[in-house]
């Protein structure tokens, strides 16, 4: 049967045999079953699926089957914890605790801040980052608006509602000043962007809608937010023109969520070209909808029985989808390494505090990690410095520097010889425990 060894499913039919088969001395006589015999009838085992203790060897030329072998898991999580440690070991030497009750912790924390009261701060918040979508809004903000924008009531109150009430990041893109524009009139283009969790996503939807009432009450058309125009035109013709008085623009338009409106007959006269006459086609469409021009283009040709270039346009739009990714793998490294060093330095602050007020209690400390290293470090390099010394004197002896045996016999005087001084400052920059320190080097990776 291949591979497959079902053997152990004919134990009972080969045992059922057996016992049918009468002892021809004496064939009254029944043989008795074994005990099992009952047991496998009723639960016969099953093929033979679990790696045997011993595989046989394999012929050349075949590869091994991958049946036996276990899946390998993988995930996300697993990665951004080794380039999060990879940059700071130390972090690995700190407790941790990794026991659950019920292995649903994870859910009974609140990402969308790094500090939280019943877990010990670490990297794990990138992967939330990075799940957060952005939602942008583009639109043309009047004089009155825009100074609405730059005022003090919509940065200081009105973007702190959004996340206490939402938990939705409301930011606005640079806002130009009204010195950056010659006609005080004139209509300024301004990004806003809102940042939410797709977890959350009723919170997102009454965030948007309190938003654009918001820009209502200020005098904007919310139609135009993320609203798009683009203009085509098809050349006249009788059959063109019967056949576009027939079709429903407005259903070929609902497939595609673009308003489509037929203008009235024009007439182009290119330069040192024949004047001709067209029938414009203006299309209206939110920014997400980009993608569906040259599809509705096509279809437009198709249903008009002519040619995708006998239709004029400029060059199309590329997809501009309004909700994206809000961060990168290495934007949301960023972003959560700079809040894990601010959170870090609090801390590093707040346990200062506490020593400085226990000494001024008379609280007595012994050396810290940084003061035993040090004496680890001078230590090290004063054992060093005596090694060093008996090596030049060892070489100065085989070298016969010194013409007098009882100069070869004597002890080096390290702080005599200038020899051993020069060699000494030479290799003093590069050794940790000197005066001088050691240089920097190396440094955090760069994550792309």
């Amino acid at each position: 049967m291949g591979r497959y060894n079902f053997a152990p499913q004919r134990v009972h039919q080969a045992a059922t045999r057996l016992l049918q088969v009468r002892n021809p001395k004496s064939p009254s006589t029944i043989q008795p079953p074994p005990p099992w015999y009952t047991v496998i009838g009723n639960l016969p085992p099953s093929e033979r699926l679990v790696r045997p203790p011993l595989q046989p060897a394999q012929r050349k030329g075949r590869k091994a089957s991958k049946l036996f072998q276990p899946v390998k898991l993988q995930y996300q999580e697993d990665q951004l914890r080794l380039d999060f440690f990879g940059d700071h070991p130390w972090e690995l030497a700190r407790p941790r605790q990794v026991l659950e009750d019920d292995g649903k912790d994870y859910q009974n924390f609140d990402w969308s801040q790094l500090d939280q009261p019943t877990k010990q701060v670490d990297g794990e918040r990138q992967a939330w980052l990075m799940g957060l979508l952005r939602h942008e809004l583009d639109f043309s903000a009047s004089p009155q608006l825009l100074d609405y924008l730059r005022s003090d009531v919509f940065q200081d109150e009105m973007l702190p509602l959004f996340n206490e009430n939402y938990a939705v990041d409301l930011q606005s893109g640079q806002l130009p000043s009204r010195t950056d524009y010659t006609d005080a009139d004139a209509s300024v283009p301004v990004n806003l962007y809102m940042t939410y969790h797709p977890r959350y996503p009723h919170q997102f939807k009454d965030a948007l809608k309190h938003l654009n009432q918001m820009l209502a009450e200020q005098g904007l058309d919310t139609s135009s937010v993320n609203r798009r125009s683009f203009n085509i035109a098809l050349l006249h013709s009788d059959a063109v023109a019967q056949t576009l008085r027939g079709i429903d623009l407005a259903a070929i338009g609902k497939q595609y969520n673009v308003v489509m409106n037929l203008g009235p007959e024009a007439t182009i006269k290119p330069f040192a070209e024949d004047p001709f006459n067209v029938l414009p086609i203006s299309l209206s469409y939110y920014r997400n909808a980009s993608a569906n021009v040259p599809a509705l283009l096509n279809h437009l040709a198709t249903t008009l029985n002519i040619k995708t270039t006998d239709i004029l346009s400029p060059t199309l739009p590329s997809a501009e989808p309004d909700t994206y990714q809000a961060y990168t793998k290495a934007g949301a490294y960023d972003k959560a390494r700079k809040e894990f060093y601010d959170v870090r330095h609090t801390q590093d602050i707040e346990r200062r505090v506490a020593r400085e007020e226990a000494l001024w209690t008379g609280a007595e400390f012994g050396p810290s990690p940084l003061d035993i290293g040090m004496q680890l470090e001078d230590q090290k390099y004063e054992e060093w410095r005596e090694w060093a010394a008996k090596e030049i004197m060892a070489i100065k002896q085989l070298s016969g520097a010194s013409a007098k045996a009882g100069d070869q016999d004597a002890l080096l005087d390290v702080d005599s010889d200038q020899d051993v001084l020069s060699a000494l400052d030479e290799v003093e920059p590069s050794v940790p425990g000197s005066k001088r320190g050691q240089n920097a080097q190396g440094g955090a990776f760069v994550h792309a």
